[in-house]
């Protein structure tokens, strides 16, 4: 499962689209729709019950970063868990706007951990429902995205 595939583009393309519509049918099953569009981000938003991925980028990297939104979808699943692992992130929730709080230190780490743990379920969930990734490739592009919120925790 983790290991490169040798195998053609179109045939990674395939087990790629495939584990799209399989998280897309999980996702459902919990109650969110998936919105694949050119001009969003990729972002789970809760008060929506949404997911949305960019189509800018092929579908190994829709795939990729449609499970690390479904990992923030498993950890904020649990309100009670997310508020005792991710204090901080949990109280902005409830402010619509919070300076001092956004620059602490603790919403920072909070913000950081919350991103990688993601990651991490996202990377389960592709085990527990047999889907195929890279896993080299799904590494590298989570450490990418983590250090891109680090540099931008790190200027506020």
């Amino acid at each position: 499962m983790g290991k490169p595939l040798k195998l053609n583009k179109k045939t990674l393309e395939k087990l790629f689209g495939n584990g799209l519509e399989t998280l897309q049918t999980w996702a459902h099953k919990k109650g969110y729709d998936v919105d694949f569009d050119y001009l969003v981000r990729d972002e789970y938003r809760p008060a929506d019950n949404l997911i949305t991925i960019c189509t800018r980028y092929g579908k190994e990297k829709q795939l990729y970063a449609l499970l690390h939104e479904c990992g923030h979808l498993i950890l904020g699943k649990n309100e009670s868990l997310y508020e005792k692992k991710y204090p901080s992130s949990a109280k902005m929730a409830y402010f619509q706007s919070n300076k001092k709080l956004e620059r602490s230190h603790k919403y920072k780490i909070d913000v950081i951990s919350e991103e990688i743990d993601a990651w991490r379920k996202g990377q389960e969930l592709a085990k527990r429902l047999d889907i195929y990734i890279d896993e080299e490739k799904y590494y590298s592009l989570m450490t990418k995205c983590v250090y891109s919120y680090v540099r931008h925790l790190a200027r506020t």
